[in-house]
C-alpha cells in the first residue's frame, strides 16, 4: 500500500514509524503548507516532499490526514473525490455538518475511511472489553476516566490551538476529551447521553505570548450512558506532574478495576476488601515516547495494520474507527460544548 501523509507536524512521526514497521506498506511523502517544514519532515521521514497535493495523489493509494483540525474536512473530501482510501487524525472535523456530509460521501465512495481514535489499540482498553464481556465486574455500575496532560503549563508559544481558529475542537474536551467520548461506548457498548450531562470548562493559562487563550484547558463532564451506567470523565491540559496520564476506574456490581498509566503495564481488580495486580497482556512492536501513555507507540501500528486490512480486503473491521464512529463522536462533542456555554475569555 502507497501512502501519503498530509501535514508534518509532531503526530505524524507516530505514523510514519508504523509505516515503516509493518510490510507491504510504503510511505510515499509528506505535503504541508509550509514547504520548508514538509522538506525538513521528508529527509526525517525518508520519503520525498510534495508542493502541490494533486502531485502526491497521483503516487498514492491512500493518505494520512495530520494537519489542523479546521484543515479536515476539506482534505479528506478531495481525497476521497480522488478516489483515495484515508485515515483522519481526531477529531475528524470542526462541526456536525461537515462530519456528516463526509460520512455520507465515504460510505457512497465504498473506500476505507478511517478515524485516528487510536486508543482504541491501547492494551487496556483490550482488557477492558473483555473483562466486561466476560462478566467479571458484573454489571457495571459507575465509570470514572480521566486523561491529563501539562501542556498548558509548559508550552510557550501561542498557535491555531489557542485562538478562534481552535474553539470547537482544540481546547482539552475537544483535543483530549474526544478520545474519551469515543471510548466510553467502545468500551461499553452504550452511547453516551449527552444531552443529559453536566459539563465545567474552564481555562486556567488565560494568556499565552500576550495573547487572550480562547479554548478551554479542564473539562469536567458527568452523566450516564444509554445504558444506565453512570460515568465522569475529566480532560484537562493543567494537571499537575501526579495527576498526569490516563486513568480509568469501574465500579461493578461484584468486583472494582482500577487502572493509572503510571503504573505501566498493570491494572487492578478488587473483590471483596483484596485488590490484585494484574499484568496487562502487551503488544508492543513500538517504543512509547516519554512520558506518553504505556504502549501509546504500538496503537498507531495496530491502527495501521487494520487500515491496509481494510484497503486489501483480508478481513472485517475489528477496532478501526471509521467516519461514522467519527460523526458519532463529533455530535457528542458539540452537544456537550453547547451544554457548556463555550464562550470562554
Amino acid at each position: 500500500m502507497r501512502i501519503g501523509i498530509v501535514g508534518a507536524g509532531n503526530i505524524a512521526r507516530a505514523h510514519v514509524n508504523a509505516i515503516h514497521l509493518l510490510p507491504h506498506t510504503e510511505l510515499v511523502g509528506v505535503h504541508d503548507i509550509a514547504p520548508d517544514r514538509a522538506a525538513a519532515a521528508a529527509t526525517r521521514f525518508g520519503c520525498s516532499a510534495f508542493d502541490r497535493l494533486d502531485s502526491l495523489y497521483d503516487q498514492i493509494d491512500g493518505v494520512i490526514i495530520a494537519s489542523p483540525n479546521h484543515t479536515h474536512a476539506e482534505l479528506a473530501t478531495e481525497a476521497i473525490a480522488r478516489g483515495k482510501h484515508v485515515l483522519c487524525e481526531k477529531p475528524m472535523t470542526v462541526t456536525v455538518g461537515q462530519a456528516r456530509e463526509l460520512t455520507d460521501m465515504a460510505e457512497a465512495s465504498g473506500l476505507s475511511c478511517g478515524i485516528s481514535f487510536n486508543y482504541r489499540y491501547l492494551d487496556v482498553v483490550h482488557e477492558v472489553r473483555r473483562i466486561v464481556d466476560d462478566g467479571v465486574l458484573g454489571r457495571p455500575l459507575f465509570i470514572e476516566v480521566s486523561f491529563q496532560r501539562s501542556s498548558a503549563l509548559t508550552r510557550r508559544h501561542f498557535t491555531w490551538r489557542d485562538s478562534e481558529v481552535g474553539l470547537s475542537t482544540s481546547g482539552a474536551l475537544g483535543d483530549l476529551g474526544v478520545h474519551l467520548l469515543d471510548l466510553l461506548p467502545f468500551m461499553f457498548g452504550s452511547a453516551v447521553e449527552a444531552r443529559n450531562c453536566r459539563i465545567k470548562l474552564r481555562t486556567n493559562v488565560p494568556e499565552r505570548e500576550g495573547r487572550p487563550v480562547r479554548v478551554d484547558d479542564y473539562a469536567f463532564v458527568g452523566g450516564h450512558l444509554t445504558n444506565g451506567v453512570y460515568f465522569t470523565m475529566v480532560a484537562s491540559k493543567s494537571a499537575l506532574p501526579e495527576d498526569v496520564g490516563l486513568s480509568l476506574r469501574i465500579v461493578g456490581e461484584g468486583s472494582e478495576f482500577s487502572y493509572h498509566s503510571r503504573d505501566g503495564a498493570a491494572y487492578h481488580l478488587r473483590s471483596a476488601v483484596r485488590w490484585e495486580r494484574r499484568p496487562l497482556r502487551q503488544r508492543r512492536p513500538l517504543a512509547d515516547p516519554v512520558g506518553e501513555v504505556t504502549g501509546w507507540g504500538s496503537t498507531f501500528h495496530h491502527q495501521l495494520r487494520e487500515w491496509s486490512d481494510l484497503v486489501h480486503g483480508r478481513r472485517p473491521r475489528t477496532r478501526l474507527a471509521d467516519f461514522a464512529d467519527g460523526l458519532r463522536a463529533q455530535t457528542i462533542l458539540a452537544d456537550l460544548l453547547e451544554q457548556g456555554q463555550y464562550a470562554l475569555v
